[in-house]
């Protein structure tokens, strides 16, 4: 994985993109040349990385399908979107008792209804300009869950089964859909929580024994949005330090 790999000429869109991992990954494609399409709730023009912003949340279909028509045009008129990077998503941490239905009806709406929307709308543009690149953001906790994360880690299991399931359905219109799944990532948004004790707990499932700095997604993601990397569909490329594999 070669984290110098140039994208000049490319356009990807990225959701989420405010913030977080999102904002970083915006930068990172920016750097090496590609364009950037910034969604989310809030606008990011003149954030660094960002060359277009759309305002939407991925939870209202309606909404989100007019936003992305009145950014970028219709299917086969509009600029083209080599790849889509479903970043956006969101967190409750409590046990499953004390989650109530409305933080459980959030996460779900954002988490799995975002993707399937997202996905929805950017197909038709993907398959009118003849094949394209879907990568979705799952999570460690997704294939080996701890305590206290059970809504959010059934969502992102349900990303990792989305994705496997539409690689088929639209391999053949040369939609390529994989997933990315990390692990504990440190970011402005958790630092409080990861530098606290439960950050301690956690790094010592982690058998690197820390956790991961965004800019270390940067080669993962990068190869799936590779062009070159023409025979990889379905795949959960996991990033997680060995925690899965020390659990």
């Amino acid at each position: 994985m070669q984290t110098e790999r140039s994208f000049l000429g490319q356009t990807f869109l990225v959701t989420g993109a405010t913030s977080g991992l999102g904002a970083h990954f915006c930068a990172a494609l920016k750097a090496r040349g590609a364009s950037v399409i910034g969604l989310a709730r809030r606008d990011c023009s003149g954030q660094p990385g960002v060359d277009l912003s759309i305002v939407a949340d991925i939870s209202d279909a309606a909404a989100l399908e007019a936003a992305v028509v009145h950014a970028i045009g219709l299917p086969g008129a509009a600029r083209r979107i080599d790849g889509v990077i479903n970043n956006a998503g969101i967190a409750v941490t409590a046990t499953l008792e004390q989650t109530s239905p409305e933080a459980e009806a959030r996460v779900l709406a954002t988490n799995i209804s975002g993707v399937t929307n997202m996905t929805r709308t950017l197909v038709p543009y993907l398959r009118a300009q003849g094949g394209g690149l879907i990568v979705n953001m799952a999570s460690v906790l997704g294939i080996l869950p701890v305590k206290q994360v059970a809504t959010y880690a059934a969502t992102k299991a349900a990303i990792i089964q989305m994705t496997r399931s539409a690689a088929i359905e639209l391999a053949r219109d040369h939609i390529r859909v994989n997933a990315l799944a990390p692990g504990y990532v440190r970011t402005e948004l958790n630092g409080d929580v990861l530098d606290g004790p439960a950050g301690e707990s956690l790094k010592k499932m982690t058998p690197l024994r820390r956790f991961a700095r965004p800019d270390e997604l940067e080669a993962p993601l990068f190869f799936l949005l590779d062009p070159s990397n023409t025979y990889m569909t379905g795949a959960v490329l996991v990033v997680d330090g060995g925690m899965s594999a020390g659990l």
